[in-house]
């Protein structure tokens, strides 16, 4: 069987060329930044240069970035909440009761997962316009965990299919009421399904453009609509614009890195049956 294993160089060479696939772009746009602006766009690039900080201090000044970086920041926290509550009680309630609907409701939130998102700019514009609550970041929220909610809800319920009843059932002869059981039992035991949900879910609302662009309005958007205005009828200002998208990414990547053993933990163990 020895001519299927891949030669070591050809595999240093492969991995070699995927990291650099799935980093360079995000490296280049960071040592973008902090070019100065006569060196961005010059060819051959220019790779020693004196590093400059102007494009972040162009916007630590703008007050729009701040605006907007505070609107993303309570936007996804808040969606990431209600994901996690909304999802966690409606996966419990699928999982331990038995009501009409029981069955084929979680099989729906699926399929409202399947639907693209942009098919259901117009649906929200009007329901949100009809409540007056277009321009707010209160319609960002309802919109975002509505589409964060499926991807709870589902692994929710496998965490939940996983843990023996028999648990609850010992807390509840034990005097405990089912807030109790809940709190004290089974949520510390599906904690990394619900680190799982709450970063996805603060990515949806942190990464969203489409929605932010249509039903917030200039006091609500969020930072990624920010990054669409740096294309100007002057061109795209490259140095603030790659400034803005590394600002954006870099809390992100802290996140992942921080809560990166949780996720795959709830990856794995919500995914498995049996």
């Amino acid at each position: 069987m020895h001519h299927n294993s891949m030669n070591p160089v050809l595999q240093r060479v492969a991995v070699g060329a995927m990291l650099l696939w799935a980093v360079g772009p995000v490296a280049w746009m960071a040592l973008t930044s902090i070019k100065p602006d006569q060196l961005v766009a010059v060819v051959p690039p220019a790779w020693i240069f004196t590093p400059t900080l102007a494009n972040y201090a162009a916007l630590l000044d703008s007050a729009d970035f701040r605006r907007y970086l505070v609107n993303t920041l309570v936007v996804a926290t808040a969606t990431s909440i209600l994901a996690c509550v909304i999802g966690f009680l409606s996966a419990y309630s699928f999982t331990r009761f038995r009501y009409r609907g029981s069955r084929s409701l979680p099989l729906f939130y699926l399929v409202v997962r399947m639907v693209p998102r942009i098919t259901l700019v117009l649906p929200f514009y009007v329901i949100l316009s009809q409540l007056h609550l277009l321009n707010t970041r209160f319609a960002l929220i309802v919109s975002y965990t509505a589409f964060a909610l499926p991807f709870g809800i589902w692994m929710m319920i496998g965490f939940l299919q996983e843990l023996p009843i028999d648990l609850e059932e010992a807390a509840a002869v034990d005097g405990a009421n089912r807030w109790q059981i809940l709190s004290k039992v089974v949520v510390p035991l599906v904690a990394p399904g619900l680190a799982t949900t709450a970063i996805f879910a603060f990515l949806l609302g942190w990464n969203e453009f489409l929605f932010s662009l249509i039903l917030a309005g200039p006091d609500s958007r969020t930072l990624p609509v920010l990054i669409a205005s740096f294309e100007t009828d002057r061109g795209i200002l490259w140095g603030q614009f790659s400034a803005a998208a590394t600002a954006i990414i870099l809390p992100v990547l802290a996140v992942a890195l921080v809560l990166q053993r949780h996720i795959v933990r709830g990856l794995t163990m919500g995914a498995v049956k049996g």
